[in-house]
């Protein structure tokens, strides 16, 4: 019988259920961010006896800390990933030690959120402490992968986010809010996949062989990224059927990559609800303005951008400085924030048209 083990949340719990059903599943960690996988410090909490039980039990099992350990014993032969949560929950800091912001706490109450923000010191996802925390972690994930479990096949569940919904629990325009979320988070997923496949030698990565949908019968309800148990089913039919671990791809292909990125823009233009011309003008805005330029950046070296980015301060206070105003649009914001460095910035505004102008005048006085 395989060892199988996953790391992640539902879209790994559910391809392993679909793809392995007879395997024995040695290890699994479900939405703990690798910041806090890595640390080996147990942590005695402290503070938390009154909040409600979901929160306290998911925090306690998180502080008990051994994940890396408890991979390694259980060798498994398959290990699947995936990084949805990374995509969307921040950290805490307790004392020395980072724990995950946990789903509950964010439905728990507000006594309970202002004691949190009392005894932790909250990490926002997206910030840059965030993000530098994540990607140290990550490169020593991968070290720690390569070092101790070289003969494990790692398998980076690449899922994009289902715009059809086949269902009735809920309503068309909440739906596609939630999809249009999920398209900024998307690549995100993309780059942190990215950064570690060349970093793991025995690693593949898998995208849903059929066009992914959700139902009402999707585990843990209907959601952009809760697909229907038939698409699941399909996957790891067709999952075996190419080969199984080696018949996945060893990178990131470019095509499949541009062709899975304009078919959710085909895919949102066909089933946005046309009562919300906002909510359809939202959408659009994300699929056909922001998306490029984080796809551009998944194409360059991932440490390029995860270890010295332009920060969005930076586009606004070199257009100030430089040109004495502020971008224009966000569409202009977006073609510098893309931009690779901030010396690269810099040089653009000042090559740019408008300041050649501008320097004439500076020469008369």
């Amino acid at each position: 019988m395989s060892i199988i083990a996953y790391y992640g949340s539902c879209p790994s719990e559910e391809f392993v259920k679909y793809a392995f059903p007879e395997s024995n599943l040695a290890f699994f960690c479900y939405g703990i961010n690798t910041a806090s996988f890595m640390d080996d410090t147990k942590i005695e909490l402290e503070g938390i006896e009154k909040w409600p039980e979901p929160v306290r039990k998911k925090m306690l099992f998180e502080a008990k800390r051994g994940f890396r350990e408890r991979l390694k014993n259980a060798n498994p032969h398959t290990l699947v990933i995936d990084f949805t949560r990374a995509s969307r929950a921040s950290l805490m800091r307790f004392k020395n030690s980072l724990l995950t912001v946990p789903y509950e706490l964010l439905e728990a109450g507000a006594e309970a959120q202002r004691q949190a923000f009392t005894l932790f010191e909250i990490i926002p996802f997206g910030s840059r402490e965030f993000w530098a925390l994540v990607i140290d972690s990550l490169m020593e994930f991968c070290r720690f992968m390569s070092r101790e479990l070289p003969k494990t096949e790692v398998i980076f569940l690449d899922v994009p986010p289902a715009s059809e919904y086949r269902g009735v629990i809920v309503d068309s325009d909440t739906y596609a809010m939630d999809f249009c979320r999920w398209q900024i988070r998307y690549p995100i997923c993309r780059m942190l996949i990215d950064f570690c496949l060349p970093r793991i030698e025995n690693s593949r990565i898998l995208m849903p062989f059929i066009t992914p949908f959700s139902d009402d019968a999707a585990a843990y309800g209907p959601a952009p990224m809760h697909y229907s148990p038939q698409v699941w089913q399909e996957t790891a039919r067709l999952f075996h059927a190419n080969g199984g671990f080696a018949g996945l791809a060893r990178s990131s292909d470019p095509v499949v990559t541009l062709t899975s990125y304009s078919g959710l823009m085909d895919a949102f233009t066909r089933t946005a609800s046309s009562s919300r011309p906002d909510l359809r003008r939202f959408g659009l805005d994300i699929l056909h303005g922001a998306l490029p330029f984080l796809f551009a950046k998944i194409r360059e070296p991932a440490d390029r951008y995860f270890r010295d980015p332009i920060d969005s301060q930076d586009v606004v206070a070199a257009f100030r400085w430089i040109l004495g105003r502020e971008p224009e649009s966000a569409m202009t914001f977006l073609n510098h924030y893309a931009l690779a460095d901030r010396r690269e910035l810099r040089n653009t505004l000042l090559r740019s048209t408008e300041f050649q102008n501008q320097v004439k005048h500076y020469a008369q006085t």
